[in-house]
């Protein structure tokens, strides 16, 4: 399976997810030829200043003769000052048309509404599995992963329901930064690697070290701001690709520490 390497797969797509799947035996065509996902060779991000820097998804969704399949293009360090994701422009992608003219079964937008936007909480991301680069309507953006309609949906967890991923990808949270943790009842600590104004429309990366007061935490679970004395690197590649991913109930994304070799410590 390949997981998107930064999708938070939040609730809406839920709804998404459902209809696909009542409606995959309808299709009977291939779909999507204008797109050509998958990765290519030698090619890779790396955004340098990634700390609360927006960013967004373009998800076609294409039939396949075996199956229907979700792709997912990110407009991490391709689209816009940084990386980022142009809001005027990305909000005024009409999804359906665009599923039109790609010849693709739909699209889905991440996040939904389009006005809210994600950004990132780590100071360096590298992704090492992508692909083409497409303008969707004025908006770049990369192929960086794909999955099934089954496969989504049975790696889809409730907000504090770790699940686990696979990715190609690799953080970094710089000596002297803040990071934003959750530590679960019995002691499992996940870090935050974004945030989204999806949930909570007035959100900024200011008011994060001050999130655990809007938090419906678990029994048992806290959440504090930490400053690094050291580098602290989030590399799932040192624990065969699979990350340990959660949510919280605002549908910010967090990647778990200890678990694994994936970090270097916990902090």
């Amino acid at each position: 399976m390949k997981a998107s390497p930064f999708t938070s797969r939040a609730v809406p797509f839920l709804l998404v997810v459902a209809a696909l799947g009542g409606l995959a035996l309808m299709l009977t065509q291939q779909s999507g030829a204008l797109l050509k996902p998958g990765a290519i060779a030698g090619k890779e991000v790396h955004t340098a200043n990634a700390r609360d820097d927006a960013f967004c998804e373009i998800v076609p969704v294409l039939r396949t003769p075996s199956a229907m399949v979700v792709e997912f293009y990110n407009t991490t360090g391709t689209s816009g000052p940084g990386g980022g994701c142009p809001a005027e422009k990305f909000a005024a992608i009409d999804a359906k048309q665009l599923a039109a003219d790609l010849k693709v079964f739909a699209v889905h937008m991440n996040p939904s509404p389009q006005s809210a936007r994600r950004h990132w909480v780590m100071d360096e991301n590298w992704v090492y599995k992508v692909g083409e680069t497409v303008n969707f309507m004025g908006v770049d953006a990369t192929w960086m992963a794909s999955m099934t309609i089954e496969q989504l949906r049975g790696g889809i967890a409730k907000p504090y329901d770790g699940s686990q991923i696979r990715r190609a990808t690799k953080y970094l949270y710089k000596k002297g930064s803040e990071v934003f943790l959750m530590r679960t009842a019995d002691r499992k600590t996940y870090v935050m690697q974004s945030y989204v104004t999806e949930v909570d429309n007035d959100l900024t990366y200011a008011q994060l070290g001050k999130l655990g007061s809007k938090l419906n935490l678990p029994a048992g679970w806290t959440f504090e701001t930490k400053r690094l004395s050291q580098d602290l690197m989030v590399d799932p590649q040192q624990s065969n690709g699979v990350a340990h991913i959660i949510r919280d109930d605002l549908h910010n994304v967090y990647e778990g520490c200890g678990f694994d070799a994936a970090c270097n410590y916990v902090p």
